[in-house]
Formats: C-alpha cells, sequence, structure tokens
C-alpha cells in the first residue's frame, strides 16, 4: 500500500493519519454490497430481493405498492416501520408509504355518553359498549378499491399494536368525482371498507 505525504497538521497526530490512510483502502470495498443500499440506483427488477432483505416484502406491506417509487418509499423507511410497529405512528407511516396519503387515526370508540362529548352522530363511534376500547378507525382521504383495503388490513395488522382492532377504513371524506377514473363496477364501496 503507498504511504500518502501529508501536511505537518496531520504528520503529528497518529489518529489524523491513520483517517488520512483509509482513503488508500476505498478501493478495495466491495461496491456491489454497498450499492444496494442506495436504493433509488438498484434496478426495479431487484427490488424484491431488495424488500425482503429488509423484511417488508408480502403482508409488511410490499404487496401493496403499486409503484416504483412507492415501493422504494417503502425500503427506505424500512428501519423505522419496523422500529416503531406497534405505534400509531408507524400505523400512519405505513398508509403514507405506500402511496395512500396521510392517514388520520381515530381511537377509543367504546363506552361514549350522549353528553356532548361525541359532536356528530355519524354511525363511528358505539354508545356505552365499555368493551371497544382498543377499537380505531383509519380516515384516509384518498379513495381505494376493496381489494386494496383487503391487502390494507392485513398489512396494519402486522404494524398496529397487537391490543388494537381495525374497525373501519373510512374514506367517506375522499371526493370520488365523475371523471371516468372510477366506475360503479364493484370494485369500490362507498366510504368504508
Amino acid at each position: 500500500m503507498d504511504r500518502l505525504i501529508y501536511a505537518d497538521a496531520i504528520a503529528k497526530e497518529q489518529l489524523f493519519t491513520a483517517l488520512a490512510d483509509l482513503s488508500l483502502s476505498l478501493d478495495d470495498l466491495p461496491i456491489d454490497k454497498l450499492l444496494i443500499r442506495l436504493i433509488d440506483l438498484v434496478d426495479s427488477t431487484h427490488l424484491p430481493i431488495l424488500a425482503d432483505s429488509m423484511s417488508v416484502a408480502g403482508v409488511d406491506g410490499y404487496w401493496l405498492a403499486e409503484s416504483d417509487e412507492a415501493r422504494r418509499n417503502l425500503i427506505k423507511g424500512a428501519y423505522d416501520l419496523h422500529r416503531y410497529k406497534g405505534t400509531p405512528w408507524a400505523v400512519k407511516e405505513i398508509v403514507r408509504r405506500l402511496g395512500f396519503g396521510n392517514a388520520t387515526i381515530i381511537e377509543g370508540f367504546g363506552d361514549k355518553r350522549h353528553n356532548g362529548e361525541i359532536v356528530r352522530r355519524d354511525g363511528a363511534y358505539n354508545y356505552g359498549h365499555s368493551d371497544r376500547w382498543a377499537y380505531y378507525r383509519i380516515i384516509i382521504h384518498e379513495p381505494i378499491t376493496i381489494e386494496q383495503a383487503n391487502l390494507l388490513r392485513k398489512t396494519l395488522s402486522a404494524f398496529a399494536p397487537a391490543r388494537c382492532i381495525l374497525s373501519a377504513l373510512d374514506f367517506t371524506q375522499a371526493s370520488i368525482r365523475h371523471n371516468g377514473k372510477i366506475v360503479r363496477d364493484g370494485r369500490y364501496t362507498r366510504g368504508t371498507a
């Protein structure tokens, strides 16, 4: 290995010379193993392998990612998603990373009273059921198909707290426009799935 010629300030300290010598060994690094971590540069045919290595394949979200951008975003966030698995943040983040936009979580459906605690009487809450404290509803601001909703339910069960039960995926606030993108062919419901 060649020796570098150091400036006087670096030559005085052994730590500085060791750091400077690291640049000589960069050519010996296995580039093929480092490049897979640069997710934006990986060919899209290799994304399933990378998703499997990051433990986001199948039920952990990869089957719902419909575009390469969503797949790459899912793989990029795999470490944080697994670190915070079982928290409301992970539930919101998996919905966002899969391309369904920002989600809102409503928790605690049970034991509600007719005392002004609930402003709207839209069927979202259960009055007097104290056993429904673990239920939650996710409000998505984009319409989703019934098939996507079924897959999202399975994915959310992998990321939600184990004690929680998903009561509904609600997209009643998402406007379904009559522009030909959504057709009445039985693939969509009218707001909840």
